[in-house]
């Protein structure tokens, strides 16, 4: 995960500005007809890997107004280069002062922009669909109330549409090339975790649409993730090598959420409250996550997200360990423990599901937390 992933969940089906994905309407009639798909259905017709006019113009307002964060040693993408350069020379300098003054005074991740931008009817207006009023007064968003105005004042003064067109076709191709590497991947991934029907995934037992948008003005390998009522979104940055190795962690996330926010198993889940607090002691994790629910399913993520990868080589089942005691020292204090709780379930015949509940019986929270810090202070 790049960023943070996030747990959004509205009751009301949002006004989708995606292009070419199905209605609300469309999601609602498919519902009926695909409860008992099979996997391959699932892969091709509900998860949308598609380009999103609304994050393309979040993103040209953010990098002008101070969103300079890569991971890429050899530095940005070229189509993110490309569309700095135009958008810094075509933005009025006062424009661009009050976009920079907002970025200052609202340092929120991209997270929370990308779910406020996403409540929203997208261009050339902007205007609040009626699901805002679920998290209108719910920090980090309502911090950011004001930001549909700065989008529709930019998109108005900027040539963005004509920026757009201009760099679609490699967006194209990218979206192209990334499509089949999800396919490959989330299938890999589905199977490892033997999901036996599409409506195990997230959201409580409904079927849910995942969209999948690459975004090239982000940061290389840095994604964010949330759900809404009709779907689970990933807005993900460009990759090294695009089409190769697609990571599927937070198309994970819509495998695991139903175990790890399923109430029948909270009170065990509860016990593990030692570790949480014992991780906010870990600057980068200190307001990362708030409650025990969203930090065990995040654990449970990143070890599947190794795990699955592990074809009984021994060299690539080092990288693989070694990859994941990095995460474990960096604060995810569970993800040890399902890593080799993994390494148990894959000897059963069972499901990630039924085995979900196992795992928690097996959770000594003493023990891991003595671990950890013996780990962390070796």
């Amino acid at each position: 995960m790049g960023t943070k992933t996030g747990g959004l969940m509205l009751t009301a089906i949002l006004m989708i500005n995606l292009i070419g994905i199905p209605s609300p309407a469309q999601v609602s009639r498919a519902k009926s007809s695909s409860q008992t798909s099979g996997i391959d259905e699932f892969i091709s017709k509900r998860i949308n890997v598609s380009e999103d006019k609304t994050i393309f113009v979040l993103f040209a307002l953010l990098n002008v107004a101070g969103y300079d964060e890569e991971n890429n040693a050899q530095g940005m993408h070229p189509v993110r280069i490309r569309v700095r350069d135009r958008i810094s020379k075509a933005t009025p300098d006062p424009l661009k002062e009050r976009l920079r003054s907002f970025y200052r005074q609202h340092p929120s991740s991209i997270y929370a922009y990308g779910v406020v931008a996403k409540l929203t009817a997208g261009p050339p207006d902007f205007t609040f669909t009626r699901e805002w009023k679920d998290v209108e007064n719910t920090p980090p968003f309502s911090q950011l109330k004001d930001l549909p105005e700065l989008l529709r004042e930019f998109y108005r003064a900027v040539p963005v549409e004509a920026i757009y067109q201009d760099v679609r076709g490699e967006y194209l191709s990218y979206i192209n090339d990334y499509r089949k590497s999800i396919a490959v991947e989330v299938s890999k991934v589905m199977s490892y975790s033997r999901v036996k029907s599409v409506n195990e995934l997230a959201g409580g037992g409904e079927t849910k649409y995942a969209f999948i948008i690459p975004n090239l003005l982000q940061s290389y390998e840095n994604n964010f993730s949330f759900a809404l009522d009709v779907g689970f979104y990933s807005i993900d940055g460009p990759q090294k090598q695009p089409g190769k190795g697609y990571n599927p962690h937070e198309f994970v996330h819509s495998i695991t959420n139903p175990m790890s926010y399923d109430p029948r198993y909270r009170r065990q889940r509860q016990r593990a409250q030692p570790l949480l607090d014992a991780a906010r002691e870990i600057p980068a994790l200190r307001k990362g996550y708030k409650e025990v629910d969203s930090f065990f399913d995040e654990c449970l993520v990143r070890a599947i997200s190794l795990k699955y990868l592990d074809t009984g080589d021994a060299t690539r089942a080092a990288a693989l360990r070694d990859a994941m005691m990095q995460e474990y020292k960096s604060g995810y204090i569970l993800e040890r423990f399902f890593y080799e709780q993994l390494g148990e379930y894959e000897k059963t015949k069972k499901s990630l599901r039924e085995y979900y509940p196992l795992m928690l019986k097996r959770l000594d929270v003493g023990k891991e937390l003595a671990r950890w810090r013996q780990e962390i202070n070796a």
